[in-house]
């Protein structure tokens, strides 16, 4: 991963086309993904609480 890291800018810049997976995600879709999860994460709890059995 470190090895990966340190050559981050260069593989970016030698992808052309390609290099839309190895940019820096904005503050927006930072933002976004934080949202999304969040999301997902209180719908598994309401999901859970409404299959758990009464009394646990």
């Amino acid at each position: 991963m470190a090895d990966y890291l340190a050559q981050h800018g260069d593989l970016a810049a030698g992808a052309g086309e390609l290099a839309d997976p190895f940019r820096e995600p904005t503050l927006q879709e930072q933002f976004n993904q934080a949202g999304k999860q969040l999301l997902l994460v209180l719908g598994m709890e309401l999901l859970r609480r409404r299959t758990r059995p009464a009394g646990r």
